[in-house]
């Protein structure tokens, strides 16, 4: 059984507050021993092919070339595979009332998203204008004005000048609050397209933690007529720090029909707070995490773990984690399957026979 405790503590180590790009050498081979102990049957992930004769070249082109194809999201099976899981509606007025309960933060925002928008002051101004409004107090939405006063002071501003300025930033505010509804949208609207996004730009190589499971036989390796691949992470020890840092990229798969719905507000609040507050973008993150990691109930016969990665400029990743092929008997004498066993010969892989006995309505395995 799994270390539901370690298991978090590769979640909170892969999606945590630090980009893994910045990982020290040492953080890199901690979090992949990490991912070592938490995988099955001491590290070795399976994923079931057809022989058919088109998708199998593809296949053996990969075996033998030693490298992953890891697709975009939004080529799966399964069109809610690498989703946020939210309401819309119910999630534009949560985002909507974090921004109009925080007006300093949200002029901000306008100011970000339309550039037509206008202050009304000259470039010295501009600083002095930004300085105000971080004068507002992220609690209660309230400008401090002795504070905004005082710091205009320091740039040398007089103050019945620096008071008649702060009013009239507040009174600024004010009107791009209840005049900007098509710049609030706008906002909201980057958070509610989001889910085809990320299903552009994440990559997912899917693995089952098993070789023998029925349904998977007859699901992806074309009922029955195919062969199983093996990987072996362990494998993964001798490769680069650069091929570890894509490994540790891999999680389990959890299945749930009704997960928790999913917020923005705290990954808003992190960006419009100066992107910080490492906590909140450590939670931020752990919610990411475990949206895009829950598959509908009706997956769970896959029992899946994924490499996930982002932005990849070539869906090839060159990662020779392969120590061994299983071929179903029923395909045996084809071409293909001598291609896989020679193979297999040549790169030192174990081979493994999948015969039916319909007498006792199993399937046994056996070394060959």
């Amino acid at each position: 059984m799994m270390d539901d405790r370690l298991y978090q503590k590769h979640i909170e180590t892969v999606f945590g507050s630090k980009m893994i790009e910045s990982f020290t050498d040492a953080e890199v081979e901690d979090a992949f021993d990490v991912l070592l102990t938490l995988l099955p049957n001491d590290g070795k992930l399976y994923k079931y092919r057809s022989i058919e004769k088109e998708a199998f070249d593809n296949y053996y082109k990969a075996l033998e070339e030693g490298y992953l194809w890891i697709p975009p999201a939004e080529t799966l099976n399964d069109d809610f595979d690498t989703i946020l899981r939210f309401d819309p509606l119910v999630e534009a007025e949560h985002i909507r009332d974090y921004l109009l309960a925080n007006p300093g933060l949200y002029v901000r925002a306008l100011l970000r998203y339309d550039d037509t928008l206008k202050i009304g002051f000259d470039e010295r101004d501009h600083k002095a204008f930004d300085k105000v409004i971080k004068c507002y107090d992220l609690d209660t939405g309230e400008l401090i004005k002795p504070k905004a006063i005082r710091l205009l002071g320091k740039m040398g501003i007089d103050a019945l000048k620096a008071t008649k300025y702060v009013k009239q930033v507040e009174e600024y505010v004010d009107y791009a609050i209840h005049n900007n509804e098509d710049a609030l949208k706008s906002v909201v609207d980057n958070y509610m397209n989001i889910n085809s996004m990320l299903r552009h730009n994440f990559h997912v190589f899917s693995m089952a933690d098993s070789y023998q499971s029925n349904q998977m036989w007859a699901l992806y390796a074309n009922n029955n007529r195919g062969f199983c691949i093996e990987y072996d992470f362990t494998k993964g020890k001798t490769l680069s720090i650069d091929k570890k840092k894509l490994l540790i990229n891999t999680f389990r798969v959890f299945y749930n029909d009704q997960p928790e719905q999913y917020s923005f507000v705290n990954l808003l609040k992190w960006i419009l707070t100066g992107k910080k507050d490492k906590k909140l973008l450590r939670k931020a993150n752990n919610d990411v995490c475990t949206q895009l990691m829950t598959k509908q109930a009706g997956w769970e016969f896959e029992q899946e773990w994924r490499v996930m990665l982002a932005h990849l400029d070539d869906n090839r990743v060159y990662l020779d984690l392969v120590s061994g092929i299983i071929i179903d008997e029923r395909v045996m004498q084809t071409e293909e399957a001598k291609q896989l066993i020679h193979l297999c010969r040549k790169k030192g892989w174990s081979v493994i026979l999948r015969k039916t006995q319909f007498a006792n309505a199993v399937h046994t395995y056996e070394d060959i």
